[in-house]
């Protein structure tokens, strides 16, 4: 039986030639100089698909693990200088403040409501009223609410403040535009799960090189194998990891960037808008509709209301039958789920998931209008 097609906002459905180049990488070992060459090409596919305008400006530093496990070595790297505050509007802001409760981290938590964008002005009251704080870490879109929140505006604000910024833009970056340069991130994370539209297993940290000194002369020693200045350090002076990383992940990123590069990034962003509005459109015939209001949403990954009746635990199975794993929106919610365009999905794709949509919401929808009609029929006698 074939796998579901995934509508998930990472990991994501792959091109064949990701697949191809996992398979049957271009070199078998990280000290080869073959990897180097695609390491190479790597670091500039990245920057230009990232739109740098100063690509010299960051470095990629490619580390063995997810986004997850990234944004734990930059705040590690952060948590040298001084107490630091993160921004809490959602799950993944959440994520970030026990990832650094557990590591003893030093931190102020600013909360703020899940269904609204940060707003940068209650940062820099924040920032104002708490100087001794050194960094801010923050969610770029919030994955789970499809919540865009306002990057540069809130980098700008803790740069005003002389704070050091880091931001999770792991299923921003490559499926929509974020311009980390106008934002002055000193580490941006993303991962290779994404829109970029690899394989999970490496998390990638656009490091501002201007930073690293600052960063540098207060390193923890805390950290071992998540230190990301070590890391890039190594990294930018020989193009290869300081421990062994599996080749097969990196050749599946390289063809991602060449292939992502070949259909054009506009061109990809475009096609996952256009195809939220497709899934969008046929959803409002049964009454499924986004949680929260458009402009307020990133349009690539959505949560959509379910027909009362049914639940999500009840509906995901459903659709699983029918060829196509959806997500959960927010968790613990069975009201709603998710569906994310970022993958390599075709129009016939999208296509086939409306027909399916089809086959389980109709029958649902049409047996609640019945018992509603005889309902009020039974009144009405």
């Amino acid at each position: 039986m074939p796998l579901p097609i995934l509508f998930t906002p990472g990991p994501v459905r792959i091109p064949s030639v990701v697949a191809t180049a996992m398979a049957e990488p271009p070199c078998n070992y990280h000290r080869q100089a073959g990897f180097r060459e695609v390491f190479g090409e790597i670091q500039t596919s990245l920057a230009e698909l990232l739109g740098l305008r100063d690509p010299a400006a960051y470095f990629a530093t490619i580390m063995t693990t997810t986004g997850t496990g990234a944004i734990e070595g930059c705040m590690q790297a952060f948590a040298a200088l001084g107490p630091g505050l993160i921004l809490e509007n959602g799950f993944f802001g959440a994520r970030w403040v026990d990832q650094a409760k557990q590591n003893g981290f030093a931190y102020h938590a600013l909360s703020s409501p899940s269904d609204q964008p940060i707003d940068p002005a209650a940062v820099a009251a924040y920032l104002d009223a708490h100087p001794d704080i050194k960094w801010c870490f923050y969610v770029s879109h919030e994955t789970r609410m499809g919540l865009v929140n306002p990057m540069v505006e809130i980098g700008k604000a803790c740069k005003a403040r002389g704070v050091m910024v880091g931001a999770d833009i792991i299923s921003s970056a490559f499926a929509y535009p974020v311009d980390i340069e106008a934002a002055e991130l000193d580490l941006a994370v993303t991962s290779s799960a994404k829109a970029i539209m690899a394989v999970a297993g490496l998390g990638i940290v656009m490091v501002k090189k201007a930073s690293l000194p600052a960063l540098k002369a207060v390193k923890s020693e805390r950290s071992y194998y998540l230190d990301v200045i070590a890391e890039t350090e190594r990294q930018m002076a020989e193009h290869q990891p300081r421990f062994a990383q599996p080749v097969p992940l990196y050749a599946a990123l390289h063809a991602a960037c060449r292939h992502m590069k070949a259909i054009g990034i506009g061109n990809h962003m475009a096609r996952i808008q256009r195809q939220m509005d497709v899934v969008a459109k046929h959803l409002a015939t049964y009454g499924c509709t986004p949680l929260l209001p458009r402009e307020r949403l990133s349009w690539i990954a959505v949560n959509f209301s379910l027909p009362p009746g049914i639940k999500y635990s009840e509906f995901a199975p459903r659709m699983q039958a029918e060829g196509f794993f959806l997500l959960y929106g927010v968790p613990g919610n069975e009201s709603h789920f998710q569906v994310s365009t970022i993958g390599d999905l075709t129009d016939g794709d999208v296509e086939g998931l409306c027909r399916a949509f089809d086959r389980v919401l109709a029958p649902i929808v049409q047996t609640r209008a019945a018992t509603e009609a005889a309902r009020v029929h039974g009144g009405a006698s």
